[in-house]
């Protein structure tokens, strides 16, 4: 039997709020027992149940704020429990808030809360998978969230989308009347989002048709494409298409400096050995300056000058990079063929990163005249220019990849492309933390040269 998404999300609420609130509950009480001893307590320290009480309503309502109950926790049981942890996590801290300000602290059983605590999570979780095993037997037939319907274009389509044939299921938009949008109600029943793909001559009769849903109506245009990414906005009342805002919010771009400043903070503290022992070999071992400097294109586009330990003859070494380093290159020195199979030649960058200049993971910044084989770089991919707009980095999605080295071909320059793309799309600081850890594997790497 079918249900409205309206009663499928109260059913969800409910059963959730349920089961998590007995699951705390249990939680506190097992971790009373077995820290101590007994299910209710011990005179002079409050037991499970305060604890309960204390954090359950805290939790509930970061939750229902957090979107961690829902009928899209069927679709994506993972995200469910992400979202369900993570308020658990805020709920705890609140309550250590509470508990310190309130100077109850000496009151409370530390190992109850902390065994309380993991005991929740665990039973949060289970909830999640529960519901999602049992989803269809106790909720009945789930419906569609997003239905797109087809109109003589064809796309491709994320899964877990009812796709509807226009003609086939009799709906011509170009009737304005009560039986086209009784018709179209009938076919999108209870979606969410409803999605068109039809001619650009069509498009007009169709913005019509979707006024009539509760849903939200969609319309794909293919040629936005050349502008993707991009969202509508409107300048002195009138539409404007937003084709570039940076990645980042300014929230995310403080933690992300924060982030970079503790890392190479640590880092140049960690390695000063390093630093200093790679210091004096290159002084020791070849004339010249310690350290090269080289104008790259950073943030925006803007040059600033990388710094590198130098690892080629001083009276050969190449400020422009208009010939990128082969193997087995002659101006290399003996000690830089070293540095740079170890990628100890980039340690300096990490007073890049103090500066400002870079990140510890971004886009790799180029030289202004590197080459893919014949062209510059941004004559071989016009979406070059967009991994400008965030920081450049000493390491990076495409380097933990093993594109890097030289760029003989178009393809080797458009390889490292997509890799930076994706990660200036979907950045994250956890997956910053991935890129540090995954870096360590290819320190040493065969196209290290």
């Amino acid at each position: 039997m079918k249900v409205s998404k309206e009663i499928v999300r109260l059913r969800l609420y409910l059963l959730c709020l349920l089961g998590d609130a007995v699951g705390l509950l249990l939680s506190f009480m097992l971790a009373n027992w077995l820290m101590l001893g007994a299910v209710w307590g011990e005179p002079g320290k409050p037991h499970g149940i305060v604890m309960f009480a204390m954090i359950a309503p805290l939790y509930v309502l970061l939750a229902i704020q957090g979107g961690a109950y829902g009928i899209r926790m069927l679709d994506n049981v993972r995200q469910g429990v992400l979202r369900a942890l993570l308020a658990l996590v805020q709920a705890s801290m609140l309550m250590l808030l509470i508990v310190y300000l309130g100077k109850i602290a000496e009151q409370l059983s530390r190992l109850t809360f902390v065994a309380g605590l993991l005991l929740s999570a665990g039973a949060v979780t289970l909830v999640r998978f529960a519901i999602a095993r049992l989803g269809d037997r106790l909720l009945g037939e789930v419906p569609h969230l997003t239905v797109v319907i087809l109109d003589g274009v064809v796309i491709d389509t994320a899964p877990h989308v009812l796709l509807i044939e226009a003609r086939e299921a009799g709906l011509h938009p170009e009737n304005h009347d009560a039986s086209m949008a009784a018709r179209l109600a009938a076919v999108v029943g209870m979606a969410e989002r409803v999605v068109v793909a039809c001619p650009l001559e069509r498009m007009d009769d169709w913005s019509v048709a979707l006024k009539s849903l509760s849903a939200r109506g969609e319309i794909v245009v293919p040629e936005m494409l050349r502008f993707a990414p991009a969202r509508v906005d409107e300048f002195a009342s009138q539409p404007t298409i937003v084709v570039a805002g940076g990645p980042l919010q300014f929230r995310d771009r403080i933690i992300k400096r924060l982030f970079d400043f503790a890392v190479a903070s640590i880092a140049t503290i960690l390695l000063s050995p390093i630093l200093v022992a790679a210091a004096l070999a290159v002084k020791l071992t070849s004339a010249g300056p310690i350290l090269f400097r080289q104008p790259r294109l950073g943030l925006d586009a803007r040059p600033f000058d990388i710094y590198k330990f130098r690892s080629m003859r001083a009276d050969r070494t190449d400020t422009k990079a208009e010939t990128l380093t082969a193997r087995d290159d002659d101006r290399v020195t003996a000690v830089g063929r070293f540095l740079r199979k170890t990628s100890i030649d980039e340690l300096p960058q990490l007073f890049n990163v103090l500066r400002g200049d870079m990140s510890i993971v971004g886009p790799r910044p180029h030289a202004a005249a590197a080459r893919a084989g014949d062209s510059l770089y941004w004559e071989v991919d016009d979406r070059y220019w967009e991994r400008h707009c965030i920081k450049p980095g000493m390491t990076g999605l495409a380097q933990v990849r093993g594109h890097r080295g030289a760029t003989d071909h178009h393809q080797d320059l458009i390889d490292r492309l997509q890799s930076d793309l994706e990660y200036v799309t979907a950045w994250s600081i956890w997956r910053d933390l991935r890129i540090i850890v995954a870096t360590i594997g290819v320190l040493v790497h065969h196209k290290a040269y």
